[in-house]
């Protein structure tokens, strides 16, 4: 089983520390808790029941549990472990999801964040496996060492120390979870082409962005910078740039005194009439009314 977690969800750590299975009889006792709960062993072996499903854990061998699911030890027959863990909540919430084939992950790599004018969205996701033998095992320790001595001994930021501690560790697991898979891992060269036209759209799209500018500027075809937008922005080139356009220009309504007409050529817009009449087909009123209506709700 897996979980996959936005790169964007909020974590906050709750409680973390090293637990010594051979040592402390509680270890057999059920035990649930509100939070999700990351655990990895530090040393020996740890046999850990969870949902049902007795797991046997070595050194650096990770297991991801789900808010108020029942987990104890079993097999006291031989000496136990020690193990880290640390609780935390997370939002939005992991999923859970089954899979038979790696290639059912559909592991994203190219979110349209890029895209100036979208919005922050929960689309690129991490790969979490439940249970996961790691291969950066001490780098995974070391991380939880670290957690576990800003828990104990809080001081100064140590919420938001601790919050990058853990996110780094499930960035770990998810990434060896990755290599391990032997997933492609690798972003195609028309990717690269995606990011560097988008910058430069974002950083001249106020000028006359012609077809012969843009083929000099990227030494690529006009046609093929049109095909590689299109295919990861989802738009076309000529609507993104009319999208940044008027994003500026309802900045400039809302936050100056500048007339319509200078708003027009400093956005990219010779003509006036040209631009009041694409504002209004794309963001449903004209530009005056828009600058008023927002300047009577502030």
């Amino acid at each position: 089983m897996y979980y996959s977690m936005s790169r964007l969800s909020a974590i906050d750590v709750k409680w973390a520390d090293l637990f010594n299975a051979n040592a402390n009889p509680s270890f057999l006792d059920k035990h649930y808790n509100p939070y999700y709960e990351l655990i990895v062993a530090a040393e020996g072996t740890v046999n850990l029941e969870a949902g049902g499903v007795r797991n046997v854990l070595e050194a650096g061998d990770s297991l991801l549990l789900s808010p108020w699911e029942q987990h104890h030890g079993w097999s006291l027959k031989e000496p136990q472990g020690k193990f880290y863990w640390a609780q935390f909540a997370c939002s939005p919430g992991l999923d859970k999801f089954n899979t038979t084939s790696s290639t059912e992950l559909h592991i994203v790599h190219a979110e349209r964040t890029e895209l100036r004018t979208i919005e922050f969205g929960h689309e690129d996701m991490l790969i979490v496996p439940r249970l996961h033998r790691n291969r950066q095992r001490y780098k995974l320790l070391s991380r939880f060492e670290d957690l576990v001595d800003t828990m104990r001994h809080p001081r100064g930021y140590f919420r938001f120390q601790s919050t990058l501690l853990i996110a780094d560790m499930l960035g770990l697991i998810a990434n060896d979870f990755l290599e391990q898979s032997h997933l492609d891992t690798a972003f195609p060269i028309s990717y690269f082409t995606f990011r560097k036209l988008v910058d430069h759209l974002n950083n001249f799209y106020e000028s006359d962005i012609s077809r012969k500018k843009l083929e000099q500027t990227l030494d690529y075809k006009y046609e093929y910078l049109c095909q590689v937008f299109k295919k990861y922005a989802g738009i076309s080139m000529m609507r993104y740039i009319q999208q940044l356009r008027m994003q500026r220009a309802k900045y400039l309504l809302h936050h100056t005194g500048k007339s319509v007409q200078d708003i027009s050529q400093e956005v990219g817009y010779p003509d006036p009439f040209y631009f009041s009449r694409l504002f209004k087909k794309l963001e449903g009123v004209a530009p005056q009314h828009y600058r008023d209506a927002n300047t009577k709700h502030h």
